[in-house]
């Protein structure tokens, strides 16, 4: 076991004294998780919730960062997949069949965030605190042109924006800042998705947690090869955040674009507050 742990040359930073942590730390954590994994799947900031819960405990900052973004990862698989199945059955068609973005140009900006997410874990040495300031900025611009009356709101059957330069431009943003802090996240692809393709919020929601998986298994791989994993925080919280994505794409689904259009604008304008008054990141 240690030797496979070892591989590469890195070994991975176990810190076995967490298993003597109380059950009640343990209750926190998974309680945490699951309202951290709503979060995420509405519209993103859990991490400001469970990172500085895990710093607390005495975990490093890389390692709980790395270690979240395993969890994230399969988070958004279980909100991937509730929200399709459940679109799915309200619709009797494909989710795919309804109006979106398409896969193709989704794999494309997908790509671009999957590279923009490899180099900024490679430069995580640089001061965060600046960068997590200029895109609580960039947060509350969106948060403006998503508020903006739409003189043609999407249909289920209407046709949505053609992808344009702007629009990739935000993908590489969201991409790169997915990969060098990653909270809030979900916030920045939610906006743009409704503000540049005029998708509705639940499709948008829907198309960000793919979006989410990308970057957080490229992010999260590359903290996991430099040993930034901890294995017995990951066994509480991946159920944990499976069981709030579940919960989150449910809600999403029912609460349809009239509730969720003001929660994602309060919450996205929360986010970006924090962004700016906090000086100091927690990863």
């Amino acid at each position: 076991m240690r030797k496979w742990l070892q591989k590469g040359g890195r070994k991975l930073e176990l810190d076995w004294a967490i298993l003597d942590w109380a059950i009640l730390d343990w209750a926190i954590i998974a309680v945490v998780g699951v309202v951290a994994g709503t979060l995420n799947t509405l519209v993103g900031g859990g991490t400001l919730l469970v990172l500085p819960l895990l710093v607390s405990l005495g975990i490093d900052p890389l390692v709980a960062n790395g270690t979240n973004r395993i969890c994230v990862a399969f988070q958004a698989l279980v909100a991937g997949w509730t929200m399709n199945r459940g679109l799915q059955r309200s619709r009797g068609s494909k989710p795919q069949e309804s109006p979106t973005i398409g896969w193709r140009p989704l794999m494309l900006v997908g790509g671009a965030a999957i590279l923009g997410a490899l180099a900024a874990v490679e430069i995580e040495h640089l001061d965060k605190s600046m960068f997590r300031q200029v895109m609580g900025g960039l947060l509350l611009v969106a948060v403006g042109a998503f508020l903006l009356p739409r003189p043609d709101p999407p249909l289920t059957d209407s046709p949505i924006a053609t992808p344009g330069i702007k629009f990739y431009i935000g993908c590489l943003i969201c991409g790169f800042y997915g990969g060098f802090i990653g909270a809030g996240v979900g916030a920045l692809i939610v906006l743009l998705l409704t503000t540049s393709m005029r998708l509705s919020v639940i499709e948008a929601v829907r198309w960000k947690v793919w979006w989410v998986v990308a970057m957080s298994v490229a992010s999260g791989l590359l903290y996991l090869s430099h040993g930034k994993f901890e294995l017995a925080v990951a066994i509480v919280l991946i159920p944990s955040y499976g069981l709030g994505a579940y919960l989150g794409g449910k809600f999403a689904l029912k609460g349809g674009e009239r509730l969720l259009r003001p929660i994602v604008a309060i919450l996205s304008a929360l986010l970006a507050l924090t962004f700016i008054l906090q000086g100091n990141p927690v990863d």
